[in-house]
């Protein structure tokens, strides 16, 4: 095939403009209360400039296309999904990525290689395509490309992708291990790994709907492999030993992501504080984050310090250091609460290190095991009956019971809004019902979706309103994607996607006025939305939730069921659109769960933070005790105090 230098310069230009409406699409500057569909232009100005930068491809060299993929829009090889075009799915398009697929299945050597992958990068998600097994053969700044397009968090477009994308996980991260320990590949082990730490995230996997055991074993087996390589992976001593000191405090690490106000410390205080002072020595150790949420708060820091021993910031320490800084502390018990990103960064290489004689894994709004043999137990809510077997099958760890609920609130305080926002800001009409809920983008999965769908096609008048966008979370990136499953979720149901309010970016202060708004808040499944069922409860608005098979999905029964409200559980997807229509459109029922919500509120396990303090350090005192002969006290008993006790009966 001759080169041709200007259908080369054709795919950069059209892969520069593309990346244009990327920005756009990504940054929504221009939304001034709603996150709308996106512009039917702009829609049709990046399929044309996908055909034809596809069409393009093939008049270029294997040595044009590899220049073509250093162009912006390649930079993030999200595209596919970032923009909506995994749901522009036309039989050409199909055709395309069959034929991308046999040659990427005969890996880097094929002399299309370079073109199979830039179609794949426009057309497909990476878990629908065959790995490319010969990466010692791909030139290294391709290399960089492709597995940062691996490591892209997936856009579930129908009902089972996330199966498909679970079960694919392993298969590339146990391919990935394999490339970190090739002799071939040594002399780009480097690059190879700094890639993988800066942009491997598989977080999506706790929006799914099946086991994950395999894939958080592949991922502890890629990270051992990764430390075993690279020496400032892991620690310089001998870690934590058997022996301790005697007659010393039972001295307690956490890590926290920042000590400035932001949900992180805050949690953490409400947790901490009532523990006994004169039986514990409590470190932090913060990673000094400062994002849009993060900011200074004197009478936080003076209610940090009443309890806090020290506190020990691992900001600018690579991985080594910062296990050699916690080693130093001679810790008894560490605690990490987990979040949403579960990868290979250096928190994620941290904590697969021993650094305590008891390493906890605790709630953070995601209970989940993390697959390393560091932590010798997670902590959290006694999961439902039928959910104890599939509990025991993806944790690693020891069960560790936190009674009653899985996470304590501080009471919900009004604050002023930044902007007013009520049913004439949204066009609703005054006696629509309303159905909210104000989770991230992510946890919006198809599986959910439909649920919600099918309730709004059965309740006459309805409106669902969503607030998936949140300056801690994603910002708006994920929204192109979230309307392409609005559309095809409302085309299958034959429902009005009009009927479907998705709003921009707000600030909390904003989203707190949607409670008052609603008539019904739909919780999040398979994965838990927490907090936002917590925070419905206090604003009077009844909460569906859906029972969970899984341990990453018990946290909304959890608080429902904790004031009483077994009836606002359903057994699965279809008993969740059942519940919904029925306290959407049975008004009698709705006031009865209200009031019966109303009654019980006052003495909420979910609210009574000095109780699930004394509980959490009786948790502590046991394992103290269990672990290393630590004496308990006379009242140590890891369960609720008498009077929560009768307060929640």
């Amino acid at each position: 095939m001759p080169m041709s230098q200007d259908a080369a310069s054709k795919c950069a230009t059209l892969a520069d403009g593309m990346a244009d409406v990327a920005s756009w699409f990504r940054n929504g500057q221009d939304w001034p209360l709603l996150a709308p569909p996106p512009r039917a232009e702009w829609l049709a100005l990046l399929r044309s400039s996908r055909e034809q930068l596809c069409a393009s491809l093939s008049q270029c060299s294997r040595e044009e296309v590899e220049t073509v993929l250093r162009a912006r829009l390649f930079q993030r090889p999200d595209v596919s999904t970032q923009l909506g075009l995994v749901f522009d799915r036309p039989a050409a398009v199909a055709s395309r990525i069959a034929a991308a697929r046999e040659i990427m299945a005969a890996g880097w050597s094929h002399p299309m290689a370079a073109h199979a992958f830039t179609i794949a990068v426009l057309d497909a998600q990476p878990w629908e395509m065959p790995i490319m097994r010969d990466l010692h053969t791909c030139p290294e700044h391709v290399m960089e490309r492709y597995l940062t397009w691996l490591f892209v968090r997936p856009v579930y477009r129908a009902i089972g992708d996330d199966a498909k994308y679970v079960a694919w996980l392993p298969e590339m991260l146990d391919w990935l291990k394999q490339q970190v320990d090739a002799p071939a590949l040594r002399q780009r082990l480097a690059a190879l790994i700094n890639t993988t730490i800066r942009h491997l995230d598989i977080g999506m996997v706790i929006y799914s709907d099946v086991q994950v055991r395999p894939v958080l074993d592949a991922r502890a087996g890629l990270i051992e492999a990764m430390t075993r390589q690279i020496e400032t992976l892991h620690g310089s001593g001998p870690g934590p030993t058997a022996l301790r000191p005697a007659n010393r405090r039972i001295r307690l690490g956490i890590l926290l992501r920042t000590i400035m106000k932001h949900p992180d410390p805050q949690a953490f205080c409400s947790q901490f504080e009532h523990f006994d002072q004169e039986r514990y020595e409590i470190i932090v150790y913060s990673q000094d984050l400062v994002d849009r949420q993060c900011e200074h708060d004197i009478s936080l820091y003076q209610r940090l310090f009443r309890f806090v021993s020290a506190v020990r910031t691992l900001n600018g320490l690579d991985v080594r250091q910062m296990v050699d800084r916690i080693h130093a502390d001679d810790l008894d018990v560490f605690v990490y609460s987990y979040a949403a990103t579960i990868g290979a960064s250096p928190t994620d290489l941290l904590v697969s290190s021993r650094l305590a004689r008891v390493q906890i894994l605790m709630n953070s709004y995601v209970p989940m095991s993390t697959g390393f043999s560091s932590f010798t137990h997670v902590a959290t809510v006694a999961p439902a009956p039928e959910s104890r077997a599939s509990l025991l099958g993806e944790c690693r760890e020891e069960f560790a019971e936190i009674p009653r609920v899985l996470l304590s609130y501080l009471p919900f305080v009004p604050q002023p809004a930044v902007r007013p926002i009520n049913r004439a800001a949204l066009r609703i009409s005054a006696n629509a019902v309303v159905l909210y809920n104000g989770g991230a983008v992510d946890k919006i999965v198809p599986v959910q979706l439909d649920a919600w769908v099918r309730a709004l096609a059965r309740i006459p008048g309805s409106v669902l309103v969503l607030a998936p966008f949140n300056p801690g979370w994603s910002g708006v990136s994920g929204a192109t994607s979230l309307h392409g499953l609005i559309e095809s979720t409302c085309r299958t149901h034959r429902v009005d996607p009009r009927r479907i309010i998705v709003l921009r970016e707000l600030s909390p202060r904003d989203t707190h006025q949607l409670y008052e708004l609603a008539t019904v808040y739909l919780g999040t499944f398979p994965h838990g939305s927490s907090t936002s069922v917590a925070l419905a409860l206090q604003a009077g608005v009844p909460a569906v939730t859906r029972r969970s098979p899984w341990l990453r999905g018990t946290g909304d029964a959890s608080i429902v069921q904790s004031i009483g409200l077994d009836e606002l559980v359903a057994a699965d997807a279809d008993a969740y659109v059942d519940l919904t229509v029925r306290l959407a459109t049975d008004a009698p029922f709705r006031a009865q769960v209200c009031e019966k919500m109303r009654a019980a509120l006052p003495t909420a396990p979910f609210l009574a933070l000095s109780d699930y303090g004394h509980a959490l350090q009786g948790l502590f005192d046991r394992l103290a005790h269990e672990s290393f002969a630590y004496p308990l006290p006379a009242d140590a008993t890891g369960v609720l105090p008498e009077s929560a006790e009768r307060s929640a009966a």
